[in-house]
C-alpha cells in the first residue's frame, strides 16, 4: 500500500497519523506543496492508495491563489471519482476536499477558532468511529478561520460548538477533518511559536490544562485514524 502526504507548510506534518500508517506498512511519499520548485507527478492519483492533504495557511477560496491550488484540486477531484482510493484532508486539506465535492468554503463569520474545545460525534454508529469505544465527545485542537459546508451526499460526522462543521465523510473513503486531531506535544509547542500572531489574534492563551487536553485528543484522534484506515 502506498500513501502520499501533501504538506502545505513545513511545520504541519501527519503527527500521530503517521504511526497508524507505519503500523500498516504503508510506503509513504511526502510532497511539499509550498516548495514551488517541485511539481506533483501527473499520474499521482493512480500511484497511491491513500492520499493525505494536511493543513496550511493558504486560502482555497481566494481567487488570487487559484494557480497554486489548481494541481491539488485536480488531484483531489481524480481521487474522489476513483472508488478504490481513500483520502484524508485535515484543516486546509478538508477545505480542498469540500471544494471538489461542490461545497462552499469561506471565512467564518465569528472569526478565527483557535485552542481546545470539544467536538461531538454526530452519528456515533458510523464505522469511522468503531475504535472510539462509545466515546461521544472529546477535545480537539482548532487553528483556522476558514470553514466548509457539508458537501451534498456526505455525512456530517463531528460537530463543534464554535463552528459546527468539523468533519465529514463521503462514501466511507473520503474524510475531511477541519480540526486538528493529529497534533503531538512537540508539534503543538512549535505551532505556538510559528502561529503566534494568529493565536494572539484569536485570543487563545494556553493554560496549564493544555497538555492534558492534547493528551485526551491524541487518544481519540489515534482511535479515529485507526477506524478510518480499517474501512
Amino acid at each position: 500500500m502506498r500513501c502520499l502526504i501533501v504538506r502545505f507548510k513545513d511545520c504541519e506534518g501527519p503527527g500521530t497519523l503517521l504511526d497508524s500508517l507505519q503500523a500498516r506498512n504503508y510506503r509513504i511519499t511526502y510532497h511539499n506543496a509550498y516548495d514551488e520548485r517541485v511539481h506533483i507527478v501527473p499520474a499521482a492519483h493512480q500511484m497511491f492508495d491513500l492520499v493525505v492533504f494536511l493543513g496550511g495557511p493558504q486560502t482555497v477560496h481566494d481567487p488570487n491563489q487559484h494557480k497554486f491550488f489548481k494541481p491539488w484540486l485536480e488531484l483531489a477531484s481524480h481521487l474522489v471519482s476513483m472508488k478504490d482510493k481513500k483520502v484524508i484532508g485535515i484543516c486546509l486539506g478538508s477545505q480542498i476536499l469540500a471544494t471538489v465535492l461542490g461545497a462552499k468554503v469561506y471565512e467564518g463569520e465569528k472569526g478565527p477558532e483557535v485552542g481546545f474545545s470539544d467536538v461531538k460525534l454526530v452519528n456515533p454508529s458510523h464505522p469511522a468511529f468503531s475504535k472510539l469505544n462509545g466515546t461521544s465527545s472529546f477535545p480537539a485542537f482548532h487553528l483556522h478561520e476558514d470553514i466548509f459546508e457539508i458537501p451534498k451526499g456526505a455525512d456530517h460526522l463531528l460537530q463543534g460548538s464554535f463552528y459546527s462543521n468539523q468533519m465529514f465523510g463521503y462514501e466511507d473513503r473520503v474524510f475531511g477533518i477541519q480540526c486538528h486531531l493529529e497534533v503531538t506535544e512537540n508539534m503543538l509547542n512549535v505551532w505556538k511559536n510559528i502561529h503566534s500572531e494568529f493565536i494572539k489574534k484569536a485570543g487563545w492563551i494556553p493554560g496549564p490544562e493544555t497538555e492534558d487536553l492534547r493528551s485526551q485528543m491524541e487518544r481519540a484522534g489515534r482511535a479515529l485514524f485507526e477506524g478510518i484506515l480499517e474501512l
